[in-house]
């Protein structure tokens, strides 16, 4: 073997080496973030399982809402029809700064 055949290996051997040294690197810090990554999966899961209910809770809570709502259109318009010819306590715009039935109509 000539001195540039053992050159050329050392210089082969150093470039493989190198080489090796950066896969290991790499495949240490992507254990690191597999690691990460697996306990942030855990923690997701862990919220959507304890705010499932919510969906429930909110859909009774929107359907209460309606309800309200229909119920209290049907009080204004039982205060408007029984005042007769004048209005009613209900829609009396008295010196407040606005009627309350005009209230309760823009909401």
């Amino acid at each position: 073997m000539g001195a540039a055949t053992i050159v050329t290996l050392i210089a082969v051997f150093l470039i493989v080496a190198a080489l090796a040294g950066y896969l290991i690197t790499i495949a240490l810090t992507l254990r690191d973030v597999s690691f990460t990554l697996g306990t942030i999966i855990i923690g997701v899961r862990a919220i959507a399982n304890q705010t499932q209910p919510v969906k429930g809770v909110v859909d009774d809570i929107v359907r209460d809402v309606v309800a309200m709502d229909s119920a209290l259109k049907g009080v204004l318009a039982k205060g408007q029809v029984g005042a007769g010819g004048g209005r009613g306590a209900l829609t009396s715009g008295g010196s407040s700064g606005g009627s309350r039935s005009s209230r309760l109509r823009g909401r």
